[in-house]
């Protein structure tokens, strides 16, 4: 690691503009004697605590004299180092860490250092995770330990095995492959190379499991939402679908006690269980790109009921992996456009307000009895908000977060 030094004396003034320009400074031992030990220092923006050129960066806990900021003058301090536990460093943080590499294969890539505990763990080359026997429809998280070992499992909160580890990712085993044309996919579990998420590179929502990436721009759950969602999560394998004629179960912090049910399952009760997510229902534009390489002009033919995966909802598969995405059921957007009732007030929120001459809300995809009117770009603006039916269910999105 190399430096351009900017030699200064105690007489000199250092204001942020020069901290933000300059990328190291030089300190001469006649002027600081009674730091003689320390001969380079880098100052960050924030006059944050600094490396020293014994060893970038200097060792964990060790006490000195550094540099930091006061105003726009610099001086020294003594302060004792943090810990380097989180550290995370990627050789591309625009692209997710980990590369798919076969059916049930994935790797490391080269270039990957991370902290497990104050245990410094560097990949300089691309290595293989240790798999388990992967089960479909299952999230996986991936952990690497402080001896550099790398492996996944289906505990996201307790490592693999004794000793210090810790979690740095995950990724979905689909119950089949993605769409490669606008075609659907097909019925062979594998992983789905769109769901693989680390800590700098993720959905924007506290929980990333049953999401997939969607166009390098938003993440969207993989499954229809459940009926049990608040306990297994907004997307979820194998299970009962949510919609007018089963409803989810109440989240708690709307009031829900773990087994209330609404009564319905509205537009606005979809935007209430999405937002318990840290989610959203997708707009128009979302879910054209979201079910992109789903069969086209096509429908299911009978309910699917749960979430699942078929020779017959392998159609239904895009591109980025999101599963019964479109003439399964409808799903409700976010949008809404067109007076559905008079330019009066309409009480139609249970209770919680009125709207006046409230517009329609959409719902997208088609159901199983649509036919040809299903399809990616297939929007329906008949329904009031109010309105709940048992063809209507939701998935949620929620934005990319990725770090530096």
């Amino acid at each position: 690691m190399t430096y351009n030094p900017y030699v200064f004396n105690t007489a000199d003034v250092i204001t942020a503009d020069r901290i933000n320009s300059l990328k190291a400074f030089e300190v001469g031992d006649a002027n600081f004697s009674a730091s003689a030990n320390i001969d380079w220092v880098k100052v960050s923006k924030s006059g944050a605590l600094i490396q020293d050129i014994n060893g970038f960066p200097s060792p964990i806990g060790e006490t000195g004299k550094f540099l930091t900021t006061d105003g726009s003058v610099l001086s020294w301090q003594t302060v004792s180092l943090g810990s380097s536990e989180g550290i995370f460093d990627k050789a591309d943080s625009s692209t997710v860490v980990f590369t798919k590499t076969g059916s049930g294969a994935a790797q490391i890539k080269a270039g990957t250092t991370i902290y497990v505990g104050e245990t410094e763990v560097v990949f300089s080359t691309a290595t293989s995770i240790t798999m388990p026997t992967l089960t479909a429809g299952t999230d996986y998280a991936i952990w690497v330990s402080a001896s550099g070992a790398i492996q996944a499992t289906t505990n996201h909160t307790s490592a693999p095995s004794a000793g210090s580890w810790r979690k740095i990712g995950g990724f979905h085993y689909a119950p089949g492959g993605n769409a490669t044309a606008q075609s659907g996919g097909n019925t062979t579990p594998q992983i789905n190379e769109y769901s693989f998420w680390d800590l700098k590179f993720r959905p924007a929502c506290a929980d990333p499991r049953g999401m997939t990436l969607v166009a390098d721009t938003f993440w969207a759950d993989i499954y229809l939402t459940g009926v049990d969602a608040i306990t297994n999560g907004s997307s979820k394998y194998n299970v009962t679908i949510a919609d007018g004629s089963s409803p989810p179960k109440v989240p708690t912090m709307y009031g829900g006690n773990g087994s209330t049910t609404y009564g319905s399952y509205t537009w606005f009760e979809a935007m209430e269980l999405a937002t318990a997510f840290g989610k959203k229902c997708p707009t128009q534009q979302e879910f054209m790109a979201l079910a992109y390489g789903t069969t086209e002009a096509s429908s299911r033919g009978t309910d699917a009921v749960t979430t699942q995966m078929s020779t017959t909802d392998d159609n239904y598969t895009s591109k980025w992996g999101v599963i019964q995405a479109a003439g399964c059921l409808y799903v409700w957007g976010r949008d809404r456009g067109g007076p559905a009732a008079a330019a009066s007030w309409n009480a139609n929120t249970e209770g919680r307000g009125s709207e006046y001459n409230a517009p329609k809300a959409v719902y997208f995809g088609g159901y199983w009895n649509n036919g040809a009117n299903s399809g990616s770009r297939c929007s329906n603006w008949f329904a009031a908000a109010s309105g709940s039916y048992n063809y209507i269910s939701s998935r949620f999105v929620c934005d990319h977060l990725q770090l530096d």
